[in-house]
């Protein structure tokens, strides 16, 4: 864990979620061979293999469809099955079923910290607290609402209803409006995304706090590193009983 200045001017911590609040417990390799599992017979003569080789381009491109505004979250996620079906010959019709299911499965797998919601009850007696999450409203918002995080913080952003996305410094602007327009030097940014979450806050002018909870990235020089959400209740001296 890395040392922390004095940070007694801090009024407001911003979470990403992905990695920081939320785990997640399989692997996406895990997720995509369930999937397939659940529609091979209706893919024949497909391989699980082929199938993902052309959706992953797929849901690239319709992801930035959702970024430049031209289709919302839920419909990019569904063409980007529903194109690859069709380039592969396989039914477009299992295009909503295949969504459904793919966000069926993220919701097992994805859970909140261990430490997630303790951490969470500590700080906000002390702090403004958000979580700022990239991703489509349709699959994020299920995820909050089924761990009832925003009970925990006081403020949600969601970069699909924002119409930002982190890195973007206008999406961190979202989230400083709901937070009352704080001062920056106030604001710490906690995030596990190198790009996104720590680059984007450095430039949005934040201080990050990068969390790697399984010790896989170093942290850029000056950027405090912490591997357990508990650590911050440390190093903002906060871990009394």
């Amino acid at each position: 864990m890395s040392q922390l200045q004095n940070y007694n001017h801090i009024s407001t911590i911003i979470f990403d979620m992905d990695g920081t609040l939320i785990e997640h417990t399989w692997q996406l390799s895990t997720i995509c061979d369930a999937l397939f599992a659940r529609f091979a017979d209706r893919l024949a003569p497909l391989t699980a293999d082929e199938f993902f080789d052309c959706f992953w381009a797929k849901s690239y491109d319709m992801w930035h469809m959702m970024v430049d505004r031209a289709l919302d979250g839920q419909t990019a996620a569904k063409y980007a099955y529903a194109n690859t079906l069709r380039t592969l010959g396989a039914d477009p019709a299992l295009a909503g079923p295949m969504l459904d299911c793919w966000v069926e499965l993220v919701l097992e797998e994805a859970v909140p910290f261990v430490d997630t919601y303790a951490v969470l009850e500590k700080l906000r007696p002390h702090y403004t607290l958000g979580i700022l999450t990239n991703g489509y409203i349709h699959l994020q918002r299920r995820k909050i609402d089924k761990y009832r995080l925003a009970e925990y913080v006081d403020f949600v952003v969601v970069s699909e209803e924002a119409g930002y996305h982190k890195p973007d410094r206008r999406v961190f602007e979202c989230a400083l409006d709901m937070a009352g327009q704080p001062s920056l030097a106030e604001v710490l940014f906690i995030g596990d995304n190198l790009e996104t979450d720590i680059g984007g806050a450095v430039a949005a002018g934040l201080t990050p706090v990068l969390i790697d909870t399984k010790n896989r990235t170093e942290p850029p020089e000056g950027v405090l590193e912490i591997s357990q959400l508990t650590e911050l209740l440390t190093l903002l001296g906060l871990n009394q009983p």
